[in-house]
């Protein structure tokens, strides 16, 4: 493998996935929302389709959610024996009333899901109460309001309007995001998840330069052998190898069109680089190292 070859790989993969990648975007007015369908979706959880159960409940804002554990006085931190099955002390509280309205349907929504759980799915909703609950009575159960805000600290303002935010450059982000890491603050919420979520904001100026390193990058850049142009597959050097590639994309652009095409989520439409067979119908195929 060499520059040359991975810099042809990438940009045929990200211009065959473009008219699905491209579907991905989210607009600001709508990030609280984009909070609770992507913070979560980690370790196999499908929590885009719990979002839609907890529409159909009249409960999938941060406030609402938040309000579940309003007058929950316990320790913040997962317990599985506490709260880690529909049976558990927790849920059996939350399905009698013990956490209002809310919390019973919440319940619902648990009882009701059909979507992939992953390996996480306990640890996740917990993580997803605890934080909508922290947002609520720290920052106006806004996720937007909790970034702005964060922002305005580290620039030693008041408060910044969302047009001053959208406008950050991706330089000032790098570094606000860097110095301050706002991750930290939200429960379960990593920094490539963080990237995940505010990713695809299409009015956000400094959204072009976000990158999460998923397991469908990783497994990409191992199977085409590209990992090893890479110093360490750890996200700020891929991101550093990407830039130095000069393709005709974003970074986030590339990030997506890697995902697409490998990605188990979008196996119907592609599932490239998974099995040998897949290969054959791959422009590509001669060019990497084929490392299954």
């Amino acid at each position: 493998m060499n520059e040359i070859k991975a810099k042809k790989i990438i940009e045929y993969v990200v211009k065959k996935t473009e008219s699905r990648w491209q579907k991905y975007q989210v607009h600001w007015k709508d990030i609280d929302e984009v909070f609770i369908q992507r913070g979560y979706e980690q370790g196999g959880f499908e929590a885009w389709k719990f979002f839609k159960l907890l529409k159909e409940q009249r409960i999938s804002s941060i406030e609402r959610i938040g309000q579940i554990l309003n007058n929950y006085k316990g320790d913040t931190r997962y317990n599985r024996s506490f709260a880690g099955s529909p049976f558990s002390p927790f849920y059996e509280d939350m399905k009698n009333g013990v956490y209002g309205i809310e919390g019973q349907k919440f319940f619902e929504c648990v009882k009701n899901f059909q979507g992939q759980r992953g390996f996480k799915f306990w640890e996740l909703l917990w993580y997803m109460l605890v934080c909508c609950n922290y947002l609520k009575n720290n920052y106006q159960g806004s996720f937007s309001y909790f970034l702005k805000k964060k922002y305005a600290e580290f620039k030693n303002k008041e408060m910044v309007s969302d047009d001053e935010f959208l406008k950050i450059s991706s330089e000032e982000w790098e570094e606000f995001t860097s110095i301050t890491k706002p991750w930290n603050e939200l429960y379960g919420i990593g920094e490539n998840v963080f990237d995940f979520i505010i990713g695809d904001i299409v009015e956000a100026n400094f959204a072009k330069d976000t990158y999460k390193l998923d397991s469908a990058n990783i497994h990409f850049l191992k199977v085409t052998g590209i990992n090893k142009l890479i110093s360490k597959l750890e996200r700020n050097e891929v991101k550093k190898f990407l830039k130095e590639l000069s393709l005709p994309y974003t970074i986030r652009e590339i990030n997506k069109g890697i995902y697409t095409y490998c990605s188990e989520t979008e196996a119907n439409g592609f599932g490239f680089c998974r099995k040998e067979e897949k290969c054959k119908e791959c422009e590509v195929n001669t060019l990497c190292e084929k490392n299954f």
